[in-house]
């Protein structure tokens, strides 16, 4: 049955329309899923013309097999350093965890990292924010894990990006003749990742529909969801 999730609403209004966004539960998905057949599974019975199905990263990104055991990474004390500097979000840690900036460090390497910091310690107190993540590239905002809520046993997990997340959409969207978007959403923000071509409304708008993350990633275990728009008779 398709429900919003708790504390979430059914139904958004962008652009003088109104669009109801049906998250849809699945089993606990694996590295040894096939995305397809997941999409198959849960959204084939549930689809409409039009509808277009968002995808989160994370579930994404878990079927690529883009997973790190928190015990294959250990805090240098840069990292311990850095975090100290990252801004705190009310229910969100995001990167504020020793192993998780460590990753940011083995990623986009030391240099890359150090001009990184530097240039937001000058920038900061401007109130500009966010030069940390796109100096250092590299999906480096997209990586995911070592999160409160977070079902087990994810919650041992650094997620990175997903990788090609616009030709999976594509794929997708050949395949089932629907409209995909690969999503990375928290309580703080929604990013579009990837998107198929055959999309009918804009990425702006998409962003906005989409904007209060109606995509439960945790213990609701709805790693999808439907966007539908709500015609009134």
């Amino acid at each position: 049955m398709l429900i919003p999730n708790p504390e979430k609403k059914l139904t958004i209004e962008v652009g003088q329309k109104k669009y109801q966004r049906y998250p849809v539960k699945t089993h606990l998905i694996k590295q040894e899923d096939f995305l397809e057949d997941v999409v198959k599974k849960y959204i084939l019975p549930e689809k409409q013309t039009d509808d277009i199905i968002a995808l989160s990263e994370r579930m994404v990104a878990i079927t690529q097999g883009r997973l790190i055991h928190e015990k294959d990474i250990k805090g240098s004390w840069l990292a311990k350093v850095l975090i100290k500097f990252v801004k705190k979000w009310p229910n969100d840690p995001g990167f504020r965890n020793a192993k998780k900036m460590q990753l940011v460090i083995n990623i986009a390497g030391l240099p890359r990292v150090l001009l990184a910091a530097f240039v937001s310690a000058l920038t900061k107190p401007l109130g500009i924010r966010g030069l940390f993540y796109k100096i250092c590239g590299n999906q480096i905002s997209q990586i995911d894990g070592f999160a409160p809520g977070t079902i087990p046993p994810y919650d041992q997990y650094a997620v990175l990006g997903p990788e090609n997340p616009n030709q999976v959409c594509e794929n997708l969207a050949q395949q089932f003749n629907l409209q995909f978007i690969i999503i990375d959403a928290n309580n703080i923000d929604t990013e579009i990742l990837g998107a198929s071509s055959n999309l009918k409304l804009s990425i702006k708008d998409l962003k906005l529909i989409l904007l209060d993350n109606p995509i439960g990633q945790g213990l609701e275990q709805t790693p999808m969801c439907i966007i539908r728009q709500a015609y009134i008779l």
